[in-house]
């Protein structure tokens, strides 16, 4: 067996590469992210970027729609673990 790293299987890169854009925001603060920042990150190139993602207007919205389905994911979460309104609405 050799030992390069194993290749994401579709789909899972692209979410690999949303995941670690919110994680840069969320640890810089800073908004201003270059795609070299995030390729280096990733140890990929700035083209493999845009292999999954034909614009950084493209993954501008693949963020926000990542992001928002992060949120409401976590809000289900707590509606479904707890009846109590006044727990959920302090959860979240």
């Amino acid at each position: 067996m050799s030992g390069q790293a194993k290749r994401p299987k579709p789909g899972e890169r692209k979410i690999q590469i949303l995941q670690t854009w919110a994680l840069m925001l969320q640890e810089s603060g800073d908004a201003r992210i270059t795609t070299a920042a995030l390729a280096a990150r990733l140890s990929v190139s700035e083209a493999a970027l845009y292999r999954h993602f034909a614009s950084k207007a493209q993954m501008v919205e693949g963020l926000i729609e990542f992001i928002e389905q992060s949120i409401f994911g976590l809000i289900n979460q707590i509606e479904q673990k707890h009846a109590d309104p006044i727990w959920r609405v302090q959860s979240i």
